[in-house]
């Protein structure tokens, strides 16, 4: 697991980020950094991008210059206001960025930047992009207990055995979008090792009871 937010980021020794509209704390709340990892606000030579929105209308309007200076190898972490933070938002994971979703390019990942902030990063597309994307696609395990259609969500006999034991977190859960019962469900069901599952099907308990709405809590 990423034991920074740098490594969460993926920045490494020698990356200059460019940023835009940061907080003035984005520096400090990166701290450690690798080596010679520079900060800007200008600049030709970068390999991020750390763009930074308030809600949908600033979104769209930086949208045009940002795309701009995406290039290739170039990774975009876009961050914005979470549910709890106490800015006003029309953004949340899954709504506003309709324009943002309509381009063509590489969806990468999505962390919990802060208490503040959650991002997500994307790229232009590569050639192996594309030629994964023409690849046949393999079910993904979920399927086999999420029905996206009738909203049901079928428990692994393990995490129901664990919500016989612990009342509270199976009442948590159940009371949680479908989304978010989906996001718990799938993260244990692809664990590749038995300890890891185990250690999972803890995790959600203790996650659910601390109020986590998904395994992430983005």
């Amino acid at each position: 697991m990423p034991a920074t937010i740098a490594d969460k980021l993926k920045i490494k020794a020698g990356y200059t980020l460019l940023t835009i509209h940061p907080p003035k704390d984005f520096e400090a709340t990166l701290s450690p950094l690798p080596a010679d990892v520079a900060v800007i606000e200008n600049g030709k030579n970068y390999q991020q991008i750390h763009w930074f929105v308030l809600n949908q209308a600033q979104m769209e309007k930086d949208l045009p210059k940002v795309l701009k200076l995406l290039k290739e190898g170039v990774i975009c972490w876009t961050y914005y206001p979470k549910g709890s933070s106490g800015i006003q938002t029309d953004l949340t994971r899954d709504k506003g960025w309709e324009k943002l979703l309509a381009l063509d390019v590489q969806w990468l990942t999505l962390i919990s930047f802060n208490d503040t902030w959650s991002s997500f990063a994307f790229r232009l597309k590569t050639e192996a992009d594309e030629k994964k994307a023409a690849k046949p696609k393999e079910e993904r395990l979920i399927f086999q207990y999420a029905d996206s259609n009738t909203k049901i969500i079928r428990l692994p006999d393990d995490l129901a055995k664990a919500f016989a034991k612990n009342k509270q977190a199976a009442k948590i859960f159940d009371a949680l979008a479908f989304s978010h019962r989906r996001e718990y469900v799938e993260w244990i069901v692809t664990a590749k090792k038995e300890e890891t599952r185990a250690n999972r099907i803890q995790g959600t308990l203790e996650r659910l009871v601390k109020g986590w709405k998904n395994p992430a809590n983005i």
